[in-house]
């Protein structure tokens, strides 16, 4: 008896792992959206000692294309492991999904400090394959810089699709020499 009950036992546990699992899955996908084309090459301009320093993130799962960022405006000064900057971009973007995105945030993280270059819901849809241009500016901030090491990481936190709010994933190299914040 004692067999029966604890063979009954297990089969729920497996039996609930996998209802857990495809749960998760369809979490997932609970935007409803699809990507289409491989992500192309960014195009990064700027002043010459800004440049180099960027590093784009590479999310294949993201609804929103980073095309091309111009950090013209931009300036840093590393003194003493400490930094002082002030970020201005113009950021070219691409709907790559299937679906109307009401709203996108891309962000400019220098270090491990948060930009805000948050762009506000919008009236009017960004729709599949439509590209869009703004300016964003997140004021000036200074922060550590260990080792005189400064990085300012490009990437897409969230996109709103009227219905649904989807973050993409992020990969960060530890090559980079940078953590993220969170």
């Amino acid at each position: 008896m004692k067999t029966v009950a604890g063979a009954i036992g297990l089969t729920l546990v497996v039996v609930s792992f996998g209802g857990a699992r495809r749960q998760q899955a369809d979490d997932t996908q609970s935007c409803g959206f699809s990507v289409g084309s491989e992500l192309s090459h960014v195009t990064v301009t700027g002043p010459d000692d800004i440049v180099p320093l960027v590093y784009v993130v590479k999310q294949p799962d993201s609804p929103l294309e980073i095309v091309s960022i111009n950090f013209e405006g931009t300036w840093l000064s590393v003194s003493g492991e400490q930094y002082t900057e002030k970020t201005c971009a113009t950021f070219e973007v691409r709907n790559r999904s299937d679906r109307a995105l009401y709203g996108f945030q891309p962000d400019i993280v220098v270090n491990h400090v948060p930009g805000a270059t948050h762009v506000e819901r919008s009236p009017s849809p960004l729709s599949p394959g439509q590209t869009v241009e703004y300016k964003a500016c997140n004021g000036s901030g200074s922060g550590g810089a260990p080792g005189n090491h400064v990085r300012f990481l490009v990437s897409v936190t969230g996109v709103d699709f009227g219905d649904c709010f989807y973050r993409p994933s992020v990969r960060i190299p530890h090559s980079l020499g940078v953590f993220p914040f969170w």
